[in-house]
């Protein structure tokens, strides 16, 4: 599965609420927290299929894994 974090973050939508989060959180949190924000649902499923099961300490950390998964994926 190849995921362009810039096609995920369109209009800056995953910027905005990655930087809002109250970190650490772990995978399954940062998928919450994105659908309660409103974020696309296909986007928050391509988070899900990309990010590991592990605690993020940072908005960058979260951007870095699903640029690393979405390379792993495809």
């Amino acid at each position: 599965m190849q995921i362009d974090y810039n096609q995920l973050n369109q209009g800056g939508q995953l910027d905005r609420m990655l930087s809002t989060l109250p970190y650490p959180l772990d995978k399954n949190e940062v998928v919450a927290q994105a659908q309660q924000a409103g974020v696309n649902p296909q986007v928050v499923n391509a988070i899900k299929q990309v990010l590991p099961e592990q605690t993020f300490t940072s908005a960058e950390d979260v951007k870095q894994c699903i640029q690393r998964g979405s390379q792993q994926k495809h």
